[in-house]
């Protein structure tokens, strides 16, 4: 696959910059934790998923990832480097090699129709602002509010494996009195002058996650901006992730949502929001890999969002841009707020204008 033509220097970038797994021990031995004692929520979610039949194959699977992480404990350097991209790509694998690919498919399924009714209320609530700056707010709000539904962290993988997030609840503790600002990482007022003063041509959106993620977070912020002027093309996941949404999960959704809302079935009629496939296949993304269509759209591209603390953050936080660039996301991680200075459920919105 090609590299993202609008990485502004390409032959530097590198994902995951902001980590050395190989010399930091520390980093490295709270992943490899992590990746150990996460699997039983991928076990629990394979076993629903697949079924009893399975159950071998899922047992198989954790030996196996269990193995190659001991491996790793000894000889970190085993595949030459080690970040959290190289582990999240090898716990994939293993699921598609014992012939359980999609863990998470029955429970993304159950958290789209759990949260669709909430879907017009919120984007009735950005509709009526009178001031479009605050209609921004509220969308980034419900970006990050969305955004708490991430089965791929220690701090929210147990909690919302059984059960939905409350988005309203979340989201209005984000922007309540005291309205959590200023937030982490805080470019609001550079990023609202630059959207609200000069819309942008088009954007690529590197969606995360399903549910509350994709449906109350990422489509009314798209829908806010194309409704403006704004082609928006949703980059979603060309295969399974953890709870990531897929391009054609993506694709499949969209009509339900069109059906119950007139603005976005005229949007995505009329072209102005479109999925398209990111080419990914993990809940970070590394931007020397991307597919073809997103690189057939990127020269009439003058914006690109990451959003989620995978592509934000763990993969993509130092990465530049040859167009406008925003980073949107919910730290989930005790090890990823504390070594940005911050805590766990902090939020970040990044702004990074072209770089000419």
């Amino acid at each position: 696959m090609p590299t993202f033509s609008l990485l502004a220097d390409p032959a530097r970038y590198v994902p995951c910059s902001t980590e050395n797994m190989l010399v930091d021990h520390e980093y490295r031995e709270y992943w490899l934790r992590h990746f150990e004692t996460h699997f039983g929520v991928v076990a629990a979610l394979a076993l629903e998923n697949y079924g009893p039949a399975f159950a071998a194959k899922i047992d198989a699977c954790r030996a196996d990832l269990t193995t190659e992480i001991v491996a790793l404990r000894r000889n970190p350097a085993m595949f030459g480097h080690l970040d959290l991209l190289l582990l999240d790509v090898r716990r994939q694998e293993k699921l598609i090699a014992h012939g359980i690919p999609d863990p998470f498919e029955k429970m993304k399924q159950r958290e789209n129709a759990a949260v669709l009714p909430l879907y017009p209320r919120v984007v009735e609530e950005i509709d009526t602002h009178r001031s479009e700056a605050d209609a921004l707010l509220l969308a980034v709000e419900g970006v990050f509010a969305g955004n708490i539904y991430d089965l791929g962290a220690g701090a929210t993988a147990k909690l919302f494996a059984n059960s939905s997030p409350d988005f309203i609840k979340v989201r209005n503790e984000l922007g309540g009195k005291g309205g959590g600002r200023p937030w982490l990482v805080d470019h609001f007022h550079a990023m609202c002058q630059r959207i609200l003063q000069r819309p942008h041509k088009q954007c690529i959106f590197f969606c995360d996650n399903a549910g509350s993620d994709l449906i109350l977070g990422v489509l009314p912020f798209c829908r806010f901006l194309a409704r403006r002027g704004t082609r928006v093309l949703i980059a979603a996941n060309h295969s399974p992730a953890l709870n990531d949404m897929t391009h054609k999960e993506l694709v499949s959704l969209l009509p339900q949502i069109q059906a119950i809302d007139p603005l976005l079935d005229e949007l995505v009629s009329r072209g102005k929001i479109l999925p398209i496939d990111s080419g990914g296949a993990a809940p970070l993304i590394d931007l020397r890999e991307v597919s073809h269509e997103v690189n057939h759209h990127a020269d009439q591209t003058d914006l690109v969002i990451l959003e989620g603390m995978g592509r934000a953050l763990e993969s993509n936080f130092e990465a530049k841009f040859k167009v406008d660039a925003i980073k949107l996301c919910m730290i989930k991680e005790e090890i990823v707020a504390r070594r940005h200075g911050g805590k766990l459920f902090d939020t970040v919105c990044r702004f990074d204008p072209a770089r000419v």
